[in-house]
């Protein structure tokens, strides 16, 4: 009877040792057990609105572990795809507070606040190349944009360079050969170019490319302007099988990142990641310049796609078109030094005609 009583005694003891000491041992693991920060490695967030696996994200995450494994490991970067991190509209406040490092971000999203950002959809690009465009960025046009930005309130923002430059183009249910076939359709346009469907009796359509498909198959918008990879992987051409190249502007895409923080780095990092930043853009570029080739070569197959090829008469009415849009924002540089400034690095490498 003793034994039982001891061997009672002695089993609830080992029972309360280890409910007692499997909270301490995991407290004491918990403050021996440094996080990230704790170790001398900083993570960065990185913001993207594209879905995991799309190309740019991908190309992104390739240039972003070159930085990490140049700073060997003192940075890392986490990946928020799919407007996870920051919702698709408001990436610059989200990059400017903190809440993302780094984004990859379409700015005329602010050009209703920032009526600079609408030089990008602006017929103004006269050279008719990508490179005339990075060169006028390269320039100082970059630095303007963090400058208006700056002005806008968004002081830790600043413009690392163009992540893509892809011609735009539009996609409809119908053949668009000239401006004057495009009367009547909803198109989902952006920036100043909307205001070129309007004038040729098109209704464009203001919203993100990640509501454009839900519209499509509702049948708000029946035609779409953007780089022809952008529609081919989103899909977009299952609906639209006509492509026109209007060869008016690029979609534009751009690497901004946080001041701030970057300032609050290892002093050893710093350089290695405000490069990286410029890195990334251009390593995304060229990625996007290569799919790009690759989706126009196989959408035919893959959706039936036809693209239209304006002659050089149909190239000059679309031209005529969007002179209207472009000779307003011409005006409105009496007003705004940074569209002024803007504009004079652009014709610097496209000019005036």
């Amino acid at each position: 009877m003793v034994n039982r009583y001891g061997q009672g005694v002695r089993s609830g003891m080992r029972r309360m040792a280890i409910a007692v000491g499997l909270p301490l041992m995991t407290a004491l693991l918990g403050t021996l057990a440094p996080n990230a920060e704790a170790q001398g490695q900083t993570v960065l967030k990185a913001a993207f609105y594209q879905p995991a696996g799309h190309p740019i994200v991908e190309l992104a995450k390739e240039s972003l572990a070159k930085i990490e494994k140049a700073t060997e490991g003192r940075v890392k970067f986490a990946i928020y795809a799919s407007s996870t991190l920051v919702p698709t509209a408001e990436m610059a406040s989200g990059v400017d507070d903190g809440t993302a490092f780094m984004a990859i971000w379409f700015m005329p999203y602010m050009s209703k606040t920032i009526p600079l950002f609408d030089i990008e959809t602006i017929p103004v690009w006269t050279a008719g190349t990508c490179k005339a465009i990075i060169d006028a960025y390269d320039a100082g046009l970059n630095d303007v944009y963090t400058e208006a930005l700056k002005r806008q309130g968004l002081a830790n923002v600043k413009v690392a360079g163009v992540s893509e430059c892809l011609p735009r183009v539009l996609a409809a249910r119908k053949e668009v050969r000239v401006p004057a076939d495009a009367k009547g359709l909803k198109v989902r346009s952006v920036g100043a170019e909307a205001d070129m469907f309007k004038f040729i009796g098109a209704s464009p359509v203001n919203m993100t490319m990640d509501q454009a498909y839900e519209a499509l198959s509702r049948g708000i918008v029946d035609g779409i302007t953007n780089g022809f990879m952008m529609l081919y992987e989103r899909s977009h051409l299952e609906p639209l099988k006509h492509v026109t190249n209007m060869n008016l502007t690029s979609v534009l895409m751009h690497v901004i990142y946080n001041s701030a923080t970057l300032a609050k780095l290892d002093p050893r990092d710093r350089p290695t990641v405000e490069k990286g930043m410029k890195e990334v853009a251009e390593h995304v570029r060229a990625g996007l310049d290569k799919r790009n080739a690759e989706t126009i070569a196989s959408s035919g197959g893959k959706f039936g796609t036809r693209i239209y090829q304006p002659t050089e008469a149909e190239r000059k009415e679309w031209i005529e078109a969007a002179q209207a849009s472009r000779k307003a924002f011409e005006a409105r540089a009496a007003n705004d030094p940074l569209i002024k400034k803007g504009l004079g690095y652009v014709y610097q490498f496209n000019p005036r005609d």
